[in-house]
């Protein structure tokens, strides 16, 4: 979206936080982090800084001086808003999640005086810039990643950005309801996921399943397994180890019964599950290119594994196991990424109520792919500009 601005004729300043950096300086673009706004930070951002970054090990993604400006920012802006003995209370309670440097951003705002601010729903320094946008009236757009079920209370508050770049419809309507008037919400799907339907990955699909060989009319099916932990890592919910081999099971099983079908099996990398072969079972190994596996098969199987939104972008059908400790986190069914289904039981069942011709499932439920997100957000900021 940067190279789109630049492109157009507008002059973009990024800043780049953390790693990204190093990614959208591999891409040619310009970026700046921290280290390059230290006249903006609040006294003592240097003392401070200096302090928190001690520990860390060098030669990591991020410098140690760009990661001592970050610190040293935040800090010094929480120090100068509760006083230092409640920051040092609140960052040996929260860590950096204590941090919302709005004043520094409002500072640096101020003085660059932008056309518009844009970021996404991450908390911390992307929300520190929208508040401070709307303090100072600058026009501000808020591109959402995917669902933002923990954001929205923030995001979803009238005011909080002039606009906000949703996924689909169901995150818009969820938008609504928080109290967002409706021009104020557009869907445009997420730029990220532009790959998924552009044409070198059908491309890459097609020669997938030509050099698997499979031209037999067979139906596939992607199983992309992921790791159920014993209990929710962060509530302590209880989850069912097993409940991925049991998928697996009720597949092969499917498989065995009607030879229509082909299983292919992606284990999630930190699993440890030595794969078994059987007629019309193939396994996708970790080091081959998702995006092509995804537009090579015909119909994909997730717990609550990511993989599940970019097959729907994709196009594919989407069949979710929503009894995993994760489904609350990842609620595709509710949001129209896939066909939910409260057991592995039901799967087969499932699986065969899909349309044989079942192109653009992803549309079908809502989701806005077409290869196009890119081009939507940044129509959504060029006509916030014209406005104001």
């Amino acid at each position: 979206m940067a190279i789109m601005a630049v492109e157009a004729g507008h002059d973009v300043r990024f800043l780049a936080l953390t790693t990204a950096r190093r990614m959208v300086e591999a891409r040619g673009i310009p970026a700046i982090g921290f280290a390059d706004l230290t006249e903006f930070a609040a006294p003592g951002a240097a003392h401070f800084g200096a302090e928190l970054a001690a520990g860390l090990a060098p030669g990591g993604p991020v410098s140690i001086e760009e990661s001592a400006a970050y610190l040293g920012a935040s800090f010094a802006e929480l120090a100068s808003d509760v006083g230092e003995a409640e920051a040092r209370r609140l960052y040996a309670e929260k860590g950096r999640h204590a941090f919302r440097p709005t004043g520094f951003f409002r500072r640096w705002l101020a003085a660059l005086r932008p056309d518009a601010v844009i970021a996404t729903n991450s908390p911390r320094a992307e929300q520190a810039a929208i508040l401070a946008s709307g303090e100072l009236g600058i026009p501000s757009v808020c591109a959402v990643d995917v669902f933002a079920l923990q954001e929205v209370r923030w995001v979803g508050q009238p005011g909080y950005a002039d606009r906000l770049c949703v996924i689909n419809e169901q995150v818009r309507q969820m938008m609504l309801e928080h109290g967002r008037r409706a021009d104020e919400v557009v869907v445009t799907g997420n730029p990220a996921f532009d790959r998924l339907t552009a044409p070198e990955a059908a491309e890459l699909g097609r020669r997938y399943r030509d050099g698997r060989g499979w031209d037999d009319g067979k139906r596939t099916i992607l199983w992309a397994s992921q790791i159920e932990p014993e209990f929710h890592p962060f509530d302590g919910r209880a989850g069912d180890p097993d409940l991925p081999r049991k998928v697996e099971r009720e597949l092969r099983e499917l498989v065995r019964a009607n030879p229509e079908y082909r299983l292919l099996v992606r284990y999630h990398p930190s699993e440890r599950v030595a794969f078994v072969a059987e007629p019309g079972v193939e396994l996708s190994g970790r080091e081959e290119n998702l995006d092509a596996v995804l537009n090579a098969v015909d119909i994909v199987v997730v717990t609550a594994s990511t993989v599940g939104l970019e097959a729907a972008i994709a196009g594919r059908p989407v069949i979710s196991v929503d009894c995993s400790v994760f489904t609350a986190d990842t609620p595709y069914a509710r949001f129209g990424i896939s066909v939910g289904v409260d057991a592995p039981s039901d799967v087969t069942r499932a699986i065969k109520a899909v349309p044989v011709r079942a192109a653009a499932f992803g549309a079908q439920f809502g989701v806005a792919g077409g290869g196009h997100a890119t081009a939507r957000v940044f129509d959504v900021i060029q006509e916030l500009m014209m406005e104001c």
